[in-house]
Order: C-alpha cells, then sequence, then structure tokens
C-alpha cells in the first residue's frame, strides 16, 4: 500500500447545484454518493481531508467547513480550506468528479512537490483545471483572498496571480489513461452517463 502525503485534501461541495436540481454531493452513482467517490480518491493519497459548504456532512475521520460571508463559491471555498488546512501541499477539487483517480492527485501533488511554483495544474485540451489542483497554501492564501475580495473572477483568475506550473495531457494519461478525472457530473444527464460509461466497463 502507497503512504499517504503530507497533503490537504479540499473538496468544494456547495454551492446551490441549481443546474442539477438537488445536492449534486449526494447523488448516487452506483448505490454510493459522488462526494464519498471523490473522499475515497482523495484520503487514499492526502493526510488530511476538508469538505468546505453544503449542508453538514458528517463523515469519518473528514472535517467539515459550512460556507460563510464571503468565502462562498469555488474561489471562497478553496480560500477556507487553505487558510485551516494542516499541510502547506493542498490538493482541491469539487463533490461533482467522482472518477478522480488518486493516482492522478498524487501525480499533481508530486508535481507541485518538485516545482519552482505555488501551484500545479492538469491541463485538459489545452484548458488549466484548477479543481484538479494543488497549491501551496503559504504561496497562495494571500493571492487568493486578495481575488476573492475583487469580487471578481473564480479559481483560475485567482491562480493567474501566483506562479503555476502544468501537467499536459500525456503526463495525465500515465495515470488515467482516459482522462475519467476530469469528467463532471455536474447535471442529472451527466451523471446517467457516468452510470452508462461505468456499466460498459
Amino acid at each position: 500500500m502507497t503512504a499517504r502525503l503530507p497533503a490537504t485534501a479540499i473538496v468544494l461541495a456547495g454551492g446551490r447545484s441549481a443546474r442539477f436540481g438537488s445536492d449534486k454531493a449526494e447523488a448516487l452513482l452506483r448505490g454510493r454518493s459522488m462526494l464519498d467517490w471523490v473522499l475515497a480518491a482523495v484520503s487514499g493519497v492526502c493526510d488530511e481531508v476538508i469538505i468546505v459548504g453544503g449542508p453538514p456532512r458528517e463523515r469519518p475521520g473528514v472535517r467539515y467547513l459550512a460556507e460563510e460571508g464571503d468565502l462562498r463559491g469555488p474561489l471562497g471555498g478553496m480560500v477556507a480550506g487553505l487558510r485551516v488546512a494542516r499541510f502547506d501541499a493542498c490538493f482541491a477539487t469539487a463533490c461533482d468528479a467522482p472518477l478522480l483517480a488518486p493516482a492522478v492527485v498524487r501525480a499533481v501533488l508530486t508535481t507541485l512537490a518538485v516545482a519552482d511554483a505555488d501551484a500545479a495544474l492538469p491541463v485538459v485540451g489545452g484548458v488549466p483545471q484548477p479543481l484538479a489542483g494543488a497549491y501551496r497554501r503559504d504561496g497562495c492564501l494571500a493571492p487568493f483572498e486578495a481575488t476573492l475580495a475583487t469580487g471578481r473572477g473564480g479559481p483560475i483568475h485567482a491562480v493567474r496571480s501566483v506562479r503555476w506550473t502544468e501537467l499536459p495531457e500525456t503526463a495525465l494519461r500515465e495515470s488515467d489513461p482516459d482522462l475519467r478525472s476530469f469528467i463532471n457530473a455536474n447535471t442529472p444527464d451527466a451523471l446517467a452517463a457516468l452510470e452508462a460509461l461505468l456499466a460498459g466497463g
């Protein structure tokens, strides 16, 4: 069994789930909530796991933070998590990426560990993925707070305020050949498509 890393996983589980129509974190995929799929992926890699947002969610060994004040939305959730993270290395993800591969989490955090940068982001289809990224708490918290205070922009805008490095698709496919880690189920139809995908093997 591979040892866990001294890192904090920040799992965003808030928002209105407007497109989903219900609490998507607790929506079931093959009998298990999407949130639990994500928690299983990150808890095998990170020594600390924090859930941010949504109704109180009790999971063994996992810390829960409510969305409060200005700490709303994806960037607000990331800031909330960074503020209390026990480790400098943090991995941020959302609850609607149930096929997140532990190997991808480990690869992103490992890239951050050796990079002369404050963040490491996968790039899929030419698009940086901030909600599958790794961040140095001490290097990112203040810039992210500053971006949040402007009231404009989300995680990717915050990332542009720090030094960051990328993981290209070629490197990501070594950990996740089909890049399933980056499929978001933010609508019921998208979740049904994932059910069909898993049923097909």
